[in-house]
């Protein structure tokens, strides 16, 4: 198989990847405030009960307090940890272009944060949802954080690599 085959399979390949996770922060994104609260705030519930095994003997103010400070954080760490995949996968696309590192990470972070962008207003159809350019910032910060683990993890293999190819 030639090298342009292959590059295109490759390309292929985490066109797919982007488009499906694209697909599932859309599926997210379209829920109702009242199915988004749900998910969350089980998730929140779980959470909660590892860090203070004791939470319901706690006085119910001090419970509520407690699951309504750590709800912010696991909605928020939940909107980075998505972006952050999508800078995975975007920078892996990029890297299928005869691009220098920069232009991958720009390519990369231009189309995550305008997807962020146009999520935030997919929201606004969505009952009880509205934008907020706070999650803008976060989901941006969370593909900037996926272009630099991606890049990371590239450099590491590439040095592997290279050392296993010089010693044998």
């Amino acid at each position: 198989m030639d090298t342009y085959t292959r590059n295109s399979r490759r390309r292929a390949v985490w066109i797919l990847l982007t488009v499906l996770w694209m697909g599932v922060i859309f599926f997210f994104s379209a829920q109702n405030a009242e199915e988004s609260s749900s998910l969350s705030g089980g998730i929140t519930d779980f959470i909660a009960h590892l860090i203070r095994p004791d939470l319901d003997r706690l006085p119910e103010t001090d419970q509520q307090a407690f699951l309504n400070q750590l709800s912010f954080f696991v909605r928020k760490g939940a909107h980075f940890s998505e972006y952050a995949v999508l800078g995975l996968l975007l920078t892996g696309l990029a890297g299928t272009f005869a691009w220098n590192r920069w232009i991958r990470g720009l390519f990369s972070w231009g189309i995550g944060t305008l997807y962020a962008v146009s999520d935030e207003f997919h929201q606004t159809f969505s009952d009880g949802r509205s934008p907020q350019l706070r999650d803008v910032c976060i989901d941006s910060s969370g593909v900037l954080f996926g272009i630099l683990a991606m890049t990371a993890i590239c450099v590491i293999i590439t040095s592997i690599c290279q050392r296993n190819k010089a010693k044998g």
